[in-house]
């Protein structure tokens, strides 16, 4: 009942606020979806963006003009316009916090260092097939406020709402029903500065269930929160992977916690395990998550894109346990430890192919480690370079360890240059 109260108290005074415009930080994916709901909800609204081709500057003249703000995924708490906000007094609320006081469906917070697009994806798919209507939202590409706008919830829905470390830390107003903590590894270090501060962010998912809601960690949250000594409730479930998963999509290192997490899971609505499994063999991951491209001239190319971090490429490589691989790695840095990564490519690399920003000491690193290392700058010149070699029978795994924000807008376009060298290699040896 409090929480109700809580909740109606800030709808009435976004409503109270009719006649003057809310004001949106950024024009990205959740913005577009925040645009649509308020539209929907009549309320008016203006867009503030870096770029001045997507949006006015957030500056101390238009301030006054606002009295709530709002902002998209992409503002961090230590973000100048978000400081202003609060620095004016004005009620600051993230796009989830928003999008949820709107929202009449249970929500399930679904985080990890990797994996979250898959076990978000599968998981509404599972729950759909079953006759449970299921959304996917978040940072998955449907912005939580763009599924509330386009869609007519029941409280009998449910959403898996995919959240990063950023939505994490900066939500105050959103409960979850549930929560699913995959995994934990070093990545964002470049913006949240320290381990221990992403591992917090994270954490702070916790406040925003209620006393009732099941959480299911995978086995490294327990070991990195007991390594910051930080208190794991008492109903969490620690998920060890037990369970066979040959022949899915959920075969290969890390899918296969992945999928012992989504199979505990669905107990809490009494969706059968063997249910689960069965839609595991034919469930297909989103693309460039250690996608088999296919083989030429007896190699066979592998697109993991989608690897942005050490821990990702680890899984990677533990799943050619019996033969080293030709590697195309390398990208913007993250403030990864380098000497964590050559730790983790030391005995499993034949070759290493590097691009990008950190292509060129990270060839000197694993050169001086007696690595054979080649910085080749770009994709193109790295398939260029395994043609000419002549290969034979190699594994070519591009799993790239860090973000494509150098060369590319996003992993998604990296990944789909990889594929077009792919195809016209193959076409080349048609």
């Amino acid at each position: 009942m409090e929480r109700c109260t809580f909740k109606k108290e800030f709808v009435e005074r976004i409503l109270l606020s009719r006649g003057e415009p809310l004001a949106i930080l950024g024009n990205g994916i959740s913005a577009q979806g925040l645009q649509k709901l308020c539209q929907k909800l009549d309320l008016k609204f203006v867009i503030y963006d870096q770029n001045p081709e997507k949006g006015e500057v957030f500056t101390e003249k238009n301030v006054k003009n606002h009295k709530i703000v709002i902002g998209s995924s992409s503002f961090l708490p230590d973000h100048p316009w978000v400081i202003q906000a609060h620095k004016n007094q004005l009620l600051y609320l993230s796009e989830l916090d928003f999008a949820s006081l709107w929202c009449v469906a249970p929500m399930v917070a679904i985080t990890g260092t990797n994996g979250k697009t898959t076990i978000t994806t599968f998981l509404t798919e599972v729950f759909n097939c079953y006759g449970i209507r299921a959304f996917s939202a978040g940072n998955i590409g449907q912005s939580l406020s763009g599924l509330v706008a386009m869609e007519t919830l029941k409280s009998t829905d449910l959403i898996f709402c995919e959240t990063s470390s950023f939505q994490a830390e900066s939500s105050q107003l959103i409960r979850f029903a549930h929560l699913i903590w995959s995994n934990f590894a070093s990545n964002h270090l470049n913006m949240h500065g320290t381990m221990r501060k992403y591992f917090l962010a994270k954490y702070h998912l916790l406040s925003r269930l209620g006393e009732n809601s099941r959480i299911f960690f995978g086995q490294s949250v327990l070991q990195w929160a007991r390594k910051f000594q930080v208190v794991v409730p008492e109903r969490a479930a620690i998920v060890i992977p037990k369970c066979d998963t040959k022949g899915t999509a959920f075969e290969d290192y890390p899918q296969r916690e992945n999928f012992a997490l989504i199979k505990k899971f669905c107990t809490v609505y009494s969706i059968p395990a063997a249910t689960v499994l069965a839609m595991a063999k034919s469930f297909q991951k989103p693309k460039y998550r250690l996608e088999n491209m296919g083989t030429i001239r007896g190699n066979i190319y592998w697109n993991d894109s989608k690897c942005t971090n050490s821990a990702a490429l680890d899984g990677a490589l533990k799943n050619f346990p019996h033969e080293k691989v030709i590697w195309i790695g390398g990208g913007q840095s993250k403030e990864e430890n380098l000497v964590d990564m050559v730790a983790i490519l030391d005995g499993k690399i034949e070759t290493a192919l590097l691009i990008g920003e950190m292509g060129i000491p990270l060839a000197d690193l694993l050169q001086k480690h007696k690595m054979d290392a080649i910085y080749v700058e770009y994709i193109e010149n790295a398939i260029n370079w395994i043609k000419d070699a002549c290969l034979f029978k190699k594994n070519i795994l591009f799993s790239p360890a860090f973000s494509s924000f150098d060369q590319f807008s996003n992993y998604v376009e990296r990944g789909k240059f990889f594929e077009k060298c792919i195809f016209d290699l193959k076409f080349l040896h048609c």
